[in-house]
């Protein structure tokens, strides 16, 4: 965002270190797959074992229908790509195992099927991520705050606290 942009770190060399970010990776075509609590309970589990390999600390999460929101840092830019990356691509196995073993329609969520691309593909995630950077601790605090309210204003439910997949601090 450009208000989170620091022209002088940016003159420095320094834009991308040491900053706090928060990272939202989204469903495909934002289908609402993770409203299956038994997709959202694998995915939270996962996300609480992977928190050695988070570059800095994992401040925060929240797993919604449609996206998970991860408040990670203090990390420079490549190492939050890189982290991204690995939990989409860990991530998806891990949903796919779940969803291949259900006998619903969540596949319909996930399949795609394109002859010239090899026949049946599986997307869980929309290519990319958002990103939002984090410079001070203020920052951080009401990013935090506003991860446990998300939930609320999408009338999930009436207080932060019922959301069972919110995960703020340790």
């Amino acid at each position: 965002m450009i208000d989170d942009w620091d022209l002088d770190a940016a003159l420095d060399g320094d834009a991308w270190q040491d900053v706090t970010m928060q990272a939202i990776v989204t469903v495909r075509d934002d289908a609402p797959l993770l409203a299956d609590p038994r997709l959202a309970r694998r995915l939270a589990a996962l996300i609480d074992a992977c928190r050695t390999d988070v570059p800095g600390v994992l401040w925060g999460y929240l797993i919604l229908p449609d996206a998970v929101r991860l408040i990670v840092g203090p990390t420079d830019e490549d190492r939050l790509d890189t982290f991204v990356e690995a939990f989409k691509d860990a991530s998806k196995q891990h949903l796919l195992d779940a969803i291949r073993r259900a006998d619903d329609d969540t596949l319909d969520h996930v399949l795609f099927y394109n002859p010239v691309w090899g026949g049946a593909i599986y997307h869980v995630w929309q290519a990319g991520y958002h990103r939002q950077i984090l410079r001070s601790e203020y920052r951080l605090s009401n990013a935090l705050f506003e991860l446990g309210q998300i939930p609320v204003q999408r009338g999930l439910v009436d207080s932060p606290d019922r959301w069972p997949y919110l995960r703020i601090g340790g």
